[in-house]
């Protein structure tokens, strides 16, 4: 099984086709996941904390969306995919994914805020925790 993350950016979306060919190379399960983390919000003042099934159907939004993508692209014919929302932080998640998976396919960066770093910190602790080997996707951009 390929395991692939998906943020919607641009570069988890060039992973997931990268994905997705790979998985019809070595004929074997593509599992497309996302996570999202509900914020822990502590201060003096009493505030709204976002609700978690509006975060988990927003994050399941974007990757049907990315699915749907890539589908129409026909990257997807003839495979098996399945499609998984995880609660938690995505690093977290994905090391999880890894361990009953043959590869873990990320995007370079996501839709972190210090455009100018190499890789992105989930995209690092991927490469330097997972439990089966890492294949890293940049777009050319």
């Amino acid at each position: 099984m390929i395991v692939v993350g998906v943020d919607g950016s641009e570069h988890s979306l060039a992973a997931l086709r990268w994905a997705a060919e790979d998985a019809r190379l070595r004929g074997c399960t593509l599992r497309v996941v996302a996570a999202f983390t509900t914020p822990l919000m502590t201060t003096g003042y009493e505030m709204m904390a976002p609700d978690p099934t509006d975060l988990h159907n927003a994050t399941d939004s974007m990757l049907n969306a990315a699915v749907a993508s890539v589908r129409a692209e026909g990257l997807l014919e003839d495979l098996e995919v399945e499609a998984e929302v995880l609660d938690g932080h995505a690093a977290d998640r994905l090391i999880v994914c890894s361990e009953a998976a043959d590869l873990l396919v990320v995007g370079s960066r996501g839709h972190g805020g210090f455009v100018g770093a190499l890789l992105g910190s989930v995209t690092t602790y991927c490469v330097t925790h997972a439990k089966c080997p890492v294949v890293v996707v940049r777009t050319r951009s």
